[in-house]
């Protein structure tokens, strides 16, 4: 049975755009943009995964099966 987001208990840190840069070299380090396809087309990080807000916790394990990598998502200053 898949879990969804909900049921995955992690612990988040909220990272500054300073602490992201030094990650960005990773890469094992897994980028999840939340924006809607629309925005994501328009401009997001290198190797970024399109995973919309709308969408996360029905698609995030079939998108992101790796549940022990680091993963950053990121959105918007308004979302």
């Amino acid at each position: 049975m898949a879990q969804t987001l909900a049921s995955i208990n992690r612990t988040l840190n909220e990272l500054s755009p300073y602490e992201l840069r030094q990650k960005l070299g990773n890469r094992s380090l897994t980028l999840v943009d939340v924006l809607p396809q629309e925005s994501y087309a328009q401009g997001h990080i290198p190797r970024a995964i399109n995973l919309p807000l709308a969408e996360l916790d029905s698609r995030a394990t079939e998108v992101l099966p790796d549940r022990d990598a680091e993963i950053v998502v990121y959105c918007a200053s308004d979302t």
